[in-house]
């Protein structure tokens, strides 16, 4: 039986008919035959208990959209919008739906359907013009690790005559991340990669074209968590690779997430041309990345001129845990007295199904114990900029994984996305837990290192 979850009887055009909307795909939709067995797989629906947040529910109100039921301004679709998009569901699903699909398509039409908003201009805007331009993110790097310093990120937000954005800038300061200098941890973007004062391993010297792996060293990756970066070039490196670094863009995941197709393509565009001049696996360092550089080849599937292309440059991405667990270390030993659990990125476990690589490499570490996470697999309720617009959702949905997380005893959580890292470290921030949280490659190299 179909959940209820309105009670409006007017009829409208569907979706599927409007102009200027994408498709809504009925054989996508009716695939899900709302058996339920998602529902324990979506924090959502774990962190409200509410039908209209779960998969199913809204699966359902889609197909409302695009019977004509409901229309695109219904509030009820809300609900789409507070859909972390960690596809546990898509896991879970012993039908096959496809709901990855089904949201891909969903996202755009709200976003066409809200027209020109302030927020929508602002957040196209960073999407187009900020996280695409590398130097202005050093700059706002460089500015956010001197209000580090003199304390400005730790001021508790209070404007008396708006309270609520009062107690939303403050939620938001849990999400503040701790940007690293760059006296050790120089930049590792193109621009620089040859310059020897950024004292980065001497293979990477060689130019792109001449090196068998390339990194995707990200915008916000390469700013927030520098240090991830470098510690996956000296792996490479111990492994006899040679790392380029060509010049590059952001992926565009921000983008789609957000339903803004058009500046995703561009984006992506602009990837495929400049790595089309180098040979080898593309190593991505970043989850979301990876999964977005490996959606390429669907988001160009209905163009003729760069589907062919977009495969090509698809099949080359591998996430660094990949790369790295399918080569050897030729020399060291790694080794670490710790007890560590691993949180599974959902863009990288449910997404791009890589799941036995980061365990692996951590498995390599001499002396740690890898202690089992209730619900690794779930998500942490990061997804992107979702914990800045979504906060109370994010934050209920962060303190079940942090009781899972506390449960374990662990004093150090390893995973692979910087979305994660940043939400998990705020987490253990807010109950004043002691816990380190650092991405698998960076604590493989530091048991390297001795």
């Amino acid at each position: 039986m179909e959940p209820i979850m309105h009670d409006s009887a007017q009829k409208h055009a569907p979706a599927e008919k409007q102009q200027g909307l994408p498709l809504l795909n009925r054989e996508l939709l009716e695939s899900c035959i709302h058996c339920g067995l998602c529902l324990p797989a979506c924090p959502t629906y774990l962190a409200s208990g509410l039908e209209a947040e779960s998969p199913r529910g809204r699966i359902y109100l889609l197909n409302l959209l695009r019977t004509g039921e409901i229309q695109t301004d219904d509030p009820a679709l809300e609900h789409i919008d507070t859909c972390l998009g960690c596809m546990g569901c898509q896991t879970a699903c012993p039908s096959g739906v496809k709901y990855e699909k089904i949201l891909n398509q969903a996202r755009p039409l709200l976003a066409e359907a809200r027209g020109k908003s302030g927020g929508r201009t602002v957040l196209r805007f960073v999407f187009s013009s900020v996280l695409p331009n590398y130097a202005l993110l050093r700059l706002l790097g460089f500015l956010y690790i001197i209000a580090q310093k003199i304390g400005l990120t730790k001021v508790r937000a209070f404007i008396p005559f708006a309270p609520r954005w009062s107690q939303r800038l403050s939620q938001w300061q849990a999400f503040s991340p701790q940007v690293p200098s760059r006296k050790n941890l120089p930049a590792i973007s193109p621009a620089r990669v040859r310059d020897e004062s950024n004292r980065l391993p001497p293979s990477t010297v060689a130019t792109p074209e001449q090196c068998d792996v390339q990194l995707f060293s990200g915008c916000v990756m390469d700013i927030l968590y520098n240090g991830v970066n470098h510690a996956s070039v000296r792996l490479l490196n111990r492994q006899g690779h040679c790392v380029g670094i060509p010049a590059q863009t952001c992926c565009g995941a921000l983008a789609a997430h957000a339903g803004e197709v058009d500046i995703a393509r561009d984006l992506a565009r602009k990837n495929i041309e400049l790595f089309e001049k180098t040979t080898g696996d593309i190593a991505v360092t970043s989850a979301g990345c990876g999964a977005m550089l490996k959606e390429y080849k669907h988001l160009f599937e209905n163009d003729p001129l760069w589907n062919e292309r977009a495969i090509g440059f698809s099949s080359r991405i591998k996430d660094i845990t990949e790369v790295l667990a399918a080569g050897k270390f030729v020399d060291g030993h790694p080794r670490m007295n710790a007890k560590i659990a691993y949180h599974a990125a959902c863009h990288l476990t449910h997404v791009q199904k890589v799941k036995e690589a980061p365990l692996a490499l951590l498995s390599l570490i001499e002396g740690a114990e890898l202690v089992p996470l209730e619900e690794q697999e779930h998500c942490c309720g990061s997804a992107g900029i979702y914990n800045l617009i979504h906060t109370e959702t994010s934050l209920a949905v962060l303190d079940r994984k942090m009781k899972f997380i506390e449960e374990t005893g662990v004093s150090c959580i390893a995973t692979g996305n910087p979305g994660c890292l940043l939400q998990i470290q705020a987490g253990a921030a807010r109950q004043g837990m002691t816990l380190r949280v650092v991405h698998p490659v960076e604590l493989l190299d530091e048991a390297f290192a001795g």
